[in-house]
């Protein structure tokens, strides 16, 4: 169990820099309202962002921004995708329903926590954000100590002998999956979350809602939640994993907790033995269901 610690605390420190945004704010400005966000840990989940289909919605930042970095789900869906040093614009085409929801990733450039924005945006058919400035509030040291001190009393309860981590994973499970479901640990490993997955190469049922990463070693695996559209429910048959010279590897036994149906979420974990892979992506990712006539593919996978 002492090896949990140091598992936790790097999951700790990576997962504090990515922040919902504070309250809104909507002051008029010369060009109509301008919605004005601060982002900061302590600040509640505020509504998502509203656009509307082929208008454009534009985010000032007031520090650079990762321009290379910026992830948008649905991307393909939106006509213009533009970014500067401090500046995103965003305009969704008609492909997209009145209602959806889609997340959007922005990595800062300096190291100043919060190093990432992490927002839903809504289409809407009347009211739109169409300028949007967002500033940023640094974590206090003393809601670090707070947290800290919070992990070790939970890891302290795990050593008194607390059994219900193991319980939650499948029996006869190892590895990364063990660990992702609670049942056992890996001593050194590196791990990357994404509040949202990489989308879908073509307009597919499956989709990816979060995306946690692992690499460890010559494994590599994922924690996924599913989320599907329509059609039939999807259980996991098979995954590879693939890259552009040619390589591929085929999972080990797919694990899901129940199958993928609209509507819901269904938690599943994928891990691979890449003892041939020089670790370098980008990678990517085919899932098929478990009559193997339906498959989706996930592209431009990179690990920690």
């Amino acid at each position: 169990m002492p090896s949990c610690l140091s598992v936790a605390l790097p999951v700790l420190l990576w997962s504090t820099c990515l922040l919902a945004a504070a309250p809104h704010q909507e002051v008029k400005g010369e060009a109509g309202e301008v919605l004005r966000v601060e982002v900061g840990p302590e600040g509640t989940s505020a509504r998502p962002l509203r656009m509307g289909l082929g208008l454009s919605t534009t985010l000032l930042f007031d520090t650079d921004i990762q321009q290379d970095q910026v992830r948008l789900e649905g991307r393909a869906q939106f006509v213009r995708v533009s970014t500067g040093n401090a500046l995103l614009v965003l305009v969704p085409s008609g492909e997209l329903r009145v209602g959806e929801t889609l997340k959007l990733s922005v990595p800062y450039k300096d190291a100043t926590l919060p190093a990432r924005l992490v927002l839903t945006l809504q289409v809407q058919s009347e009211a739109v954000d169409r300028q949007v400035e967002v500033s940023r509030r640094s974590r206090s040291a003393e809601s670090y100590r707070q947290e800290a001190e919070q992990l070790r009393a939970e890891l302290e309860r795990l050593r008194q002998g607390d059994a219900r981590g193991p319980a939650l994973a499948p029996e006869g499970l190892e590895g990364f999956r063990a660990l992702v479901l609670g049942a056992g640990v890996v001593e050194r490993f590196s791990v990357e979350s994404n509040d949202f997955g990489p989308p879908c190469q073509k307009p597919c049922a499956l989709s990816i809602l979060k995306n946690v990463k692992y690499q460890g070693g010559t494994r590599r695996a994922f924690y996924l939640e599913l989320g599907l559209s329509g059609g039939a429910p999807w259980t996991i048959g098979r995954a590879v994993l693939f890259n552009g010279k040619g390589q591929e590897w085929e999972s080990l036994t797919p694990w899901q907790a129940a199958p993928a149906t609209p509507g819901s979420k269904a938690r599943a974990t994928l891990e691979f033995e890449m003892k041939d892979s020089d670790g370098r992506g980008p990678f990517s990712l085919r899932i098929w269901d478990a009559e193997g006539t339906r498959s989706a593919l996930f592209p431009g996978i990179v690990f920690p």
